[in-house]
């Protein structure tokens, strides 16, 4: 009679990689880019009946994803650079309109504070432009009128 003992382990690795990297322009924008995932993983085992037996194993994982739609992603990115202008351009008019009525109600911010040069580039056009009692008048004449 014949007898055999033993044992056996048997390990598996699965690793999600997740969905893409996304970048996230405000709600409802976001915006999928390609991403390289590296995945470090270690297996260890150790079965202490006679004699002593420990495995252990190391190995990653690489990978790339990239959207198969790339005119999809550079619209998006476009979409967003649109958004981001729009942004600008709404923070600069608030300024300069919050900026205007200070200087309508008679105030304006101390010029030793920090935060004056956030209304310094904002003037009254009557500090820019002559009066027209100062300026000379210009007469335009047709050609066909003699003087």
């Amino acid at each position: 009679m014949a007898t055999s003992t033993g044992s056996v382990s048997n390990q598996a690795v699965q690793i999600n990689q997740g969905s893409y990297s996304q970048q996230s322009y405000g709600p409802g924008h976001t915006c999928n880019s390609s991403t390289l995932v590296f995945t470090p993983f270690y297996l260890g085992n150790d079965v202490n009946p006679e004699p002593y037996v420990r495995n252990q194993n190391f190995g990653a994982q690489v990978s790339f994803s990239v959207p198969l739609d790339f005119e999809m992603v550079s619209l998006c990115k476009e979409l967003a650079k649109r958004k981001l202008e729009k942004e600008r351009l709404d923070y600069a008019l608030v300024r300069a309109l919050k900026c205007a009525e200070l200087l309508k109600l008679g105030y304006k911010i101390r010029e030793d504070s920090p935060f004056a040069p956030v209304c310094a580039d904002v003037v009254p056009i009557t500090a820019v432009v002559p009066s027209s009692s100062a300026a000379s008048p210009v007469i335009l004449r047709s050609s066909q009128q003699q003087p």
